[in-house]
């Protein structure tokens, strides 16, 4: 990994982790509501991951986190150099750290943005996690175009 791509990955750990700590201190008395029955910032502490799969499952999460990123180190070799590679794995990278590091200090993830649509209230999220599903739909991409472009799946090959 270059080092470009290891400081934007260490840019985007530390923000998602200052925008965690800064929402706890500000947070800690109630929510704020920023659009009326739509966007609110709320402190949840987060157990498990979305729709509270797994919830109280921390170790479990820890490892599926930890070959995650193992996954993800050997798949990225595997698929042409693109911008939406470049930004998709760095996205990912940066977002499964950041959940990463609050599983194995805390205990939980520290969840924070909250949107009602429609009467459906979506689960909590973080920064993290927008950082993993934008990372996620843009390696993604990298891989159909790759695909696309081939005309057939070659993406599973190692680049060298």
């Amino acid at each position: 990994m270059k080092k470009k791509e290891i400081f934007i990955i260490l840019f985007l750990f530390a923000l998602d982790q200052g925008v965690k700590f800064f929402m706890e201190s500000i947070l800690q008395n109630g929510s704020i509501e920023i659009i009326p029955s739509f966007f609110s910032l709320i402190w949840v502490k987060n157990t498990g991951a979305a729709w509270s799969f797994f919830e109280n499952q921390t170790i479990f999460l820890i490892v599926i986190s930890c070959l995650c990123l193992i996954f993800l180190s050997v798949v990225k070799n595997t698929i042409q150099d693109s911008a939406w590679k470049f930004w998709g794995t760095l996205l990912l990278y940066a977002g499964i750290m950041g959940n990463l590091l609050d599983r194995i200090v805390f205990g939980y993830v520290k969840d924070y943005l909250s949107f009602t649509l429609l009467h459906y209230h979506f689960p909590v999220f973080n920064l993290a996690d927008t950082f993993i599903v934008i990372g996620a739909c843009l390696f993604v991409i990298a891989v159909l175009k790759e695909e696309s472009s081939h005309g057939e799946n070659h993406s599973i090959r190692r680049r060298n």
